[in-house]
Formats: C-alpha cells, structure tokens, sequence
C-alpha cells in the first residue's frame, strides 16, 4: 500500500469516525432528557467522558509512539461503538453516566492516535500543511454531518434512531482504516524510530531544539517561538472545544425552552462545523497557517464577543448569524494546535496526546461549570456568559505568553 493509498484511508476513516461520533453527541442531551435530567446532568455526562478522556489520551499518546498506530484506532473504534450500544439502551441516568467513560476510552485510541499517524506520513513542512489540512477538512465534514444529520433524525424520528445512524457510520470508519501488516517497513516502524529518538533527545528539552525541515524550505521558527506557539494554540483550542461542548449539552435546553424544535438545534451547529470546515480547507490549500498572533487571537476575541452575545438574542435567525464566527474561530484554533503539536521530527504522539488532552479538559469543565451556573442562577443563558468570557481570558492569557517569549 502507497503512502497515498494509506493517507486516502485515514482520511475517510476520520470522516466516518467523526459523522458517527457527533451524531452520537447530538443524541446524548436528548437521551439525558428523557430520562429526566436537567442543566446540572447536562453539564455532567460530558464531564465524566471528558475526565477519562483527558487521562488517558496522555497515555495513549505516547503509547502509540511504541506500538502499532494502527491497532490502537481499530480498538478505539471498537470502544466506541460499546459504548454507543450500551448507551442507547441504559434505562436510567446512573446506567447512563456508567458507561460515559467508554466514550471517553474509545476516543482516546482513535484521536491522538489517527493524528500521529497522519504525522508519520508527513516529511517537511509543506507536505505536513497539506496533509494535515486534508485531514481536517476529513474530519471537520464529518462533523458537520454528524450535527446535520443528527438534528433531521432527532426532529423526523428520534434520539434511538440517531445512536443507530452512529454505530453505522463509526463501523464504515473501522473498515476504511489500513491494518498495520499491510504497511511498508519503513513506515510501520516509523512511530517506533520517532519515540527513540525523542527519549535519546529528552533531557528536559523540548525535542524539536533543532530544525527538522527541509533545507529548501522558509527558516523555521526559533525552538523557543515554535514552544511558546504551541502552548498558545493548546490553550486556544482547549477554550474553543469546551465553548463548543456547551454549545452542544447546553443547548437543547434553552432550545426546548424556547420551542424550537431539534432540527434547528442540528442546524444551528451543522452551521458552525460547515464553517469551521470551510476555514480548515482554505488552510488545507493556498492559505498557509503561519506564526503569527493576529491570525490566532482575532478570530478567539470574535468567537467569545458571539457566544457573549447569545443569551440577548431574540430569535433563532440571529442565534444562526453567529455561526459563522463560532466556527471560524473554532477552526483556528484547531487548525493551529494540531499542526503545531505535529511541527516537529520527534514525539509527535507525546504532542497529539497533550493536544487531545487539552480538548477533553475544556469539554470538562466548560459544560459542567455552565450546567452549574444555570442551575445556580436560575438563568439559561449563564452557559454562555461563561463560555465567551472563557474564551476572552483564554486569548488574553496568550497574549501574555506572547510577550513574555519576546521578551
């Protein structure tokens, strides 16, 4: 199998992967629901996937730069689909909440994992934008369908429908991934060459001290400004996934409470993922994602202005128009976490396993602090006063990293 056949199947793997996965997400709040949960459950089942989540994608990061890549996925796709089975029909919301933490499992395998994997694929600098950006725009269209998708069978049917639809689409992604046997030797064992060398180079140094980019390339970052970036972008993109995690959990609440039916709520955010997608295929093409400070804080201080601006908003079409910065600003801030994490020769699991581990604390925290705020102050708009002023400390925070590496 090419290089290229491998990547085309990652590819469409991701986008299965993530159409299963968010129509799954798009289910879970109506589940909670109709079990009688309120704004506090909302806010908790994501906690206790994320919580698993965020502990074991550190591990599973730097697993995978010493096992098979491949493997891994399959058994994350796998747990994935325990868990949407399990979930769909546990009876009562502690059931429920039980099997929460598979979700987080099978994420884990699948998400730090697939990305390392894209890695491997990737030489310099260019081919790593290109590949990356290609992945992105896989998984992002994904997603968009997911929600999409989700909100028409939620409307038209129900919430079980939906967890079906899931488990299809996550078994077409179990089929499209390469298996590690059919794989060239030099790129089966290319994980295992990556975590040599960064446990060789590890002397509590980040490993990228030098510059692995081809000579023909534009210079390199410094180490210092490529690190200082990269915490930059993880903290960006951490904000941004927990202001999309209340977005999805928090919504169908407000939504309910104000009569519109599930399939605006599916539009609402198969509109922000469509633009985050559209963002993510112009830096997949001639937009090359860059070190610099305007392109990743403007579009943060826009996306948490939108959020702010939620609760005040009278109708749903207005609630739409705020689509379009939601998901730009998701989209850089993605864009720029996954692909400073993957700018280096050496421990690109480590990175993608931090990376992940970051999104699964903000989808933590963000939605079970707004479930509680809701709870607390009777107000349903409270999630998103939180999430935008989140995202607004966020930019400001790195900002001041900024500086302080200039200085």
């Amino acid at each position: 199998m090419t290089p290229g056949g491998i990547l085309r199947r990652l590819f469409s793997s991701a986008f299965f992967m993530d159409a299963g996965f968010f129509l799954v997400l798009a289910a879970i709040p109506y589940k909670v629901l109709s079990l009688g949960g309120g704004p506090v459950m909302l806010g908790l089942v994501p906690a206790v996937s994320s919580l698993s989540y965020i502990f074991l994608t550190l591990a599973t990061g730097r697993l995978s730069d010493h096992i098979g890549r491949y493997r891994l996925t399959r058994y994350g796709n796998l747990a994935f689909v325990a868990f949407s089975a399990l979930a769909f029909q546990a009876p009562t919301l502690p059931r429920f909440l039980l099997v929460m933490p598979l979700l987080g499992l099978g994420a884990s395998l699948y998400w730090p994992v697939i990305q390392a994997a894209v890695g491997d694929l990737s030489g310099g600098r260019k081919t790593l934008e290109r590949n990356i950006g290609r992945f992105n725009v896989s998984w992002s269209a994904g997603k968009t369908l997911g929600y999409i998708a989700g909100g028409m069978l939620l409307a038209h049917y129900d919430f079980r429908s939906t967890f079906l639809a899931g488990i299809g689409f996550a078994a077409l992604s179990f089929f499209a991934l390469p298996r590690e046997e059919n794989l060239p030797d030099e790129l089966r064992h290319a994980h295992r060459n990556d975590a040599a060398e960064s446990r060789a180079q590890d002397n509590r140094v980040l490993p990228d001290d030098r510059a692995p980019f081809d000579e023909e390339e534009a210079p390199a970052p410094s180490p210092a400004e490529r690190a200082t970036f990269r915490r930059m972008a993880w903290l960006a993109n951490a904000a941004a996934f927990g202001a999309g995690g209340v977005l999805n959990h928090q919504l169908p609440k407000w939504f309910q409470s104000a009569a519109w039916d599930e399939d605006l709520f599916g539009l609402f955010l198969g509109g922000t993922f469509f633009f985050q997608t559209l963002v993510l295929l112009l830096l997949a093409g001639r937009v090359r994602f860059t070190y610099s400070l305007r392109r990743l804080l403007l579009p943060q201080v826009l996306a948490g202005a939108a959020l702010l601006a939620i609760p005040a908003l009278p109708s749903f079409v207005l609630l739409l128009a705020l689509a379009p910065l939601l998901g730009a600003s998701f989209g850089v801030c993605y864009a720029a976490s996954i692909f400073y994490s993957l700018h280096t020769d050496v421990g690109k699991g480590r990175n993608t396993g931090i990376h992940e581990s970051l999104i699964g604390a903000g989808i933590f925290l963000l939605p079970l602090l707004g479930g509680f705020a809701a709870r607390f102050s009777g107000r349903l708009g409270a999630p998103y006063l939180l999430a935008g002023t989140a995202v607004l400390i966020a930019a400001a925070l790195q900002y001041v990293w900024w500086r302080r590496g200039r200085a």
